[in-house]
């Protein structure tokens, strides 16, 4: 079995933003200090019943595709952005279509990756006392399908 350890340096999952292409591993910007993130590939399913049979019968629907992660906000990535691409708030509250790429264990050579384009929704940044910094969610909901690839 070939697990996906996370822990070792420069492995970390990654995700990565661009408004054009991304042709390489440095196109765009990272989203820098991700806490946990989740690729959710929910294929829909309608299910229905008949008075004859005691089984339900089943048909695929179109999948809902997202990433979603918790960051620690990071004041250029969050406002200004880099390499030519917006903030991430203003590419959320301007409906920017961008491209992205989820790296399983890293950018090196032979990571695994998951790409595909949507759209920068749900942020809500938020601090108080106990957790001192600006930590906040973030959902890229996809359009059309998820594309596996690697380095």
């Amino acid at each position: 079995m070939a697990y996906i350890n996370v822990s070792p340096s420069g492995s970390n999952a990654t995700i990565q933003i661009s408004t054009a292409s991304i042709a390489t591993t440095s196109s765009g910007y990272i989203v820098p200090a991700l806490q946990d993130v989740t690729i959710n590939n929910a294929a829909g399913v309608f299910n229905w019943t008949t008075l004859d049979s005691f089984s339900q019968s089943a048909v695929p629907t179109p999948a809902t595709n997202s990433v979603s992660a918790n960051m620690v906000v990071d004041s250029t990535t969050f406002f200004t952005g880099s390499n030519g691409v917006a903030g991430l708030f203003d590419l959320s509250n301007d409906a920017t279509e961008v491209n992205f790429r989820v790296y399983f264990n890293g950018r090196g050579t032979g990571a695994k990756y998951v790409s595909g384009t949507g759209y920068i929704t749900n942020l809500a940044p938020t601090v108080n006392p106990t957790a001192p910094v600006w930590v906040s969610p973030i959902t890229i909901s996809v359009s059309g399908d998820f594309t596996v690839g690697t380095v």
